[in-house]
């Protein structure tokens, strides 16, 4: 066979030593597996029959494939998680295996009288291969439910808005949007040449303000913006952040179930969050793409070099406006 789809089929793909997270969605995401509930001290999935035979086939594949082993395993109620090794080479692929094992669900899922496909579409694949993945890829495998608990107590935190007005622009958001509201605001726009110590500095400046009750906006592209972000969240600091290219397109499959990931999620949910992607039309605004021009303009001439007019297409025109229209929305309070 030569059709993309099926490239894993040819010799010895996938069927080396690996470490995989595999994904696999029910069919039109319906809760068939369980449900989502709270014990009092943590979220709980209580499975339905369905989602126990996931559990058993779990056992069954493990048995059939002596090569591979299970190191975290989550079941949702639309949805589960597995990541498995690949201890040694196998005659079979890894996601031979997983369609075997897909097909033993179904298979069972008859029994139980469901005659459609209880999967919604191939399963999602990533490869677990640098440092520290395999740790981040566990604790968000078992912190999946209580994820999930907390969208359902803040759903209005998690929801993608696509046309919210800020002084006059426009974007697509999601978050604690009452952080616009906040009159105490700090904004943090670092140059990529700027020294560790020049970024500690800075840091201690802005950490002190945020812990005062500034609200920091910033685009988080250099490396001691991205610093101070991280470390804003990791405190718990508020914070507003100016994405490039941060939502799924409006109608994609994705725009529904997306989330913010890692310590954006817990900062959403806990309302100290809000991300802003601007529209086209705020970015080429007329008072957006003069300010651009005009901060490119003398960075052009601080290094004495010629300027020329970038299109808005460009990730250095984008970067730069992202940092334009964050200061428009401080000033303009």
């Amino acid at each position: 066979m030569t059709s993309e789809t099926f490239t894993w089929l040819q010799p010895g793909a996938w069927r080396k030593p690996i470490i995989v997270h595999t994904t696999m969605v029910a069919k039109d995401r319906q809760p068939l597996f369980g449900k989502l509930g709270h014990d009092g001290r943590c979220a709980v999935i209580e499975k339905s029959p369905l989602g126990w035979i996931l559990i058993k086939q779990q056992q069954r594949m493990l048995d059939l494939c002596p090569e591979i082993k299970i190191l975290a395993d989550k079941v949702m109620p639309d949805h589960h998680h597995i990541v498995l090794q690949v201890m040694r080479s196998m005659k079979r692929s890894i996601k031979e295996v997983v369609r075997g094992y897909m097909q033993g669900c179904k298979a069972e899922a008859l029994k139980l009288g469901f005659d459609e496909n209880i999967y919604d579409a191939p399963p999602f694949y990533r490869v677990l291969s640098h440092k520290g993945q395999l740790k981040a890829m566990i604790e968000y495998v078992y912190a999946n439910a209580e994820r999930a608990w907390l969208r359902k107590q803040n759903p209005d935190l998690f929801r993608i808005h696509r046309q919210t007005e800020i002084r006059g622009l426009m974007f697509t958001s999601l978050g604690n949007h009452f952080l616009l509201n906040w009159p105490d605001r700090q904004f943090v726009e670092m140059s990529r040449s700027c020294s560790d110590e020049e970024i500690k500095q800075r840091l201690q400046y802005l950490l002190t303000a945020a812990q005062n009750g500034a609200v920091t906006y910033t685009a988080a592209i250099s490396k001691g913006e991205q610093i101070i972000a991280r470390t804003l969240r990791e405190q718990g600091m508020p914070l507003v952040v100016l994405l490039s290219d941060g939502f799924p397109g409006e109608g994609s499959p994705h725009e529904k179930y997306y989330k913010p990931g890692g310590l954006y999620f817990e900062a959403c949910s806990k309302g100290q969050l809000l991300l802003l992607e601007p529209t086209m039309q705020t970015m080429t605004s007329p008072i957006i793409s003069a300010a651009a021009e005009k901060t490119l303009r003398k960075k052009a001439e601080e290094k004495h070099i010629a300027y020329r007019l970038l299109s808005s297409s460009t990730q250095r025109y984008r970067f730069v406006a992202l940092n334009e229209i964050g200061k428009f929305i401080i000033e303009n309070g």
